[in-house]
């Protein structure tokens, strides 16, 4: 994961909990790397433009993400898309699971 893509994820996750944080970041991470190479470098391609224009920009991550959010390029409002589900279901797939009650 890049450290744009990090920086990202962190400012999309939810959660309050770090050890939880720590852990949906380690989850998207490993979901990028299993990513097939032709998907992957499409995406890193987006990161590393849109972190060029945020070091450009000098924007705070959750600004810059709001205008890619409202972008009219459909590809790059994908990329939060995309960003956004790994972390929505990694939030959910990390859940501790719900206590069974017993039958009445």
């Amino acid at each position: 994961m890049l450290a744009f893509e990090r920086r990202v994820v962190e400012a999309l996750t939810t959660t309050p909990d770090p050890a939880a944080r720590v852990a949906v970041l380690d989850w998207v991470d490993g979901s990028l790397r299993a990513m097939p190479e032709h998907l992957r470098a499409g995406v890193l391609l987006e990161s590393v433009v849109f972190a060029t224009v945020a070091g450009m920009t000098r924007r705070p991550v959750a600004a810059l993400v709001a205008t890619l959010t409202a972008s009219p390029i459909a590809p790059v409002r994908q990329y939060v898309r995309l960003l956004r589900s790994l972390i929505i279901f990694a939030e959910h797939e990390l859940a501790p699971a719900p206590f069974a009650t017993p039958a009445g």
